[in-house]
């Protein structure tokens, strides 16, 4: 019982300290008819990114009161500063410029919903179908592993990232694809992959990040 309940004490502390280290920025991007825009979107001077959905939301943590987005649509570059806001609701004209900028308390709201499989964390590595096809491999293991020797694959799939700290037995990365969790990597057809990010940083996934991710991307799911 004792150690069940430092276990739980534990939990709460790192359920605590996730909640206050991630603080949620939503947004939306639109046109003057309210019609959501696939956007790239960075912060100006930092390697954060995300795109957005196909209806226009998209999430961010721990943005300071004077960053400035960078958005990328179509031939587009626009420059939107944050000047304090904890939302933005993004509208583009018809001319291709930022019509307007509002703080929305509706995506304010949404806390964590936009940002989860939304802000792409520092790249840890990326292995492209180019490479793969260039290096000749036919298993996705063995590409893995001449990308990152850093990697510990196990015959089921399970994969570690060596480095990552953690407190007893280190937890297995967690393995997407498609946006979808697959567990190991051995239900992947090499043949199919578009792209692997590996991401040591898995905390926007919560407790199944701990280990890290290996973001994969097929060919049919790029194109989406």
């Amino acid at each position: 019982m004792r150690r069940l309940l430092v276990l739980l004490s534990g939990l709460f502390v790192a359920l605590s300290v996730y909640a206050s280290d991630n603080v949620p920025f939503n947004g939306l991007v639109c046109d003057v008819d309210g019609l959501g825009l696939k956007v790239q979107i960075s912060v100006k001077g930092s390697e954060k990114r995300t795109v957005s959905g196909k209806d226009g939301k998209f999430g961010l943590t721990n943005l300071k009161a004077d960053d400035v987005l960078q958005l990328k649509y179509k031939k587009l570059r626009l420059d939107v500063a944050l000047e304090g806001r904890r939302s933005a609701k993004i509208v583009i004209s018809d001319e291709g410029a930022v019509q307007s900028v509002t703080d929305e308390k509706e995506l304010v709201d949404a806390g964590m919903d936009y940002v989860v499989r939304r802000e792409l964390p520092s790249k840890g590595g990326v292995l492209t179908a180019e490479m793969i096809e260039r290096e000749g491999f036919t298993n996705l293991a063995d590409a893995l592993r001449a990308k990152a020797t850093s990697l510990l694959i196990e015959p089921s799939g399970t994969i570690y990232i060596r480095g990552i700290n953690s407190v007893g037995n280190p937890s297995p990365a967690l393995i997407i694809c498609d946006g979808m969790d697959v567990g190991t990597i051995n239900a992947i057809n090499i043949n199919d992959v578009a792209s692997v990010e590996i991401q040591r940083d898995g905390t926007l996934y919560g407790f199944k990040g701990v280990g890290g991710v290996i973001s994969i991307k097929t060919k049919s799911g790029a194109k989406r």
